[in-house]
């Protein structure tokens, strides 16, 4: 007996369903903000804190300014609704 065997595409949906994993998206968030909790129990003058949320100066190109890392974490906690949150 000859057994055929039919391929399909499966859609994000179906693969999130069936190996109960996050979205990717929901994956890189969170990694975003595990690293901002390891920056944010550093001391002030850690280098990389410094450079993390060090505030350049000077002008930008024109056009659509790209988001700095910093502003990103920001935008997701305004979208999780933490509103405690604040650079100091």
């Amino acid at each position: 007996m000859l057994k055929v065997i039919i391929w399909r595409t499966r859609h994000n949906n179906e693969l999130y369903a069936l190996y109960d994993e996050l979205d990717i998206v929901k994956v890189i968030k969170i990694g975003r903000l595990r690293w901002l909790r390891h920056l944010f129990r550093r001391q002030e003058l850690d280098p990389c804190r410094k450079l993390s949320v060090l505030k350049l100066e000077g002008n930008r190109h024109v056009g659509k300014p790209e988001m700095r890392w910093l502003e990103s974490i920001e935008e997701d906690l305004k979208k999780m609704g933490v509103r405690n949150w604040g650079r100091k």
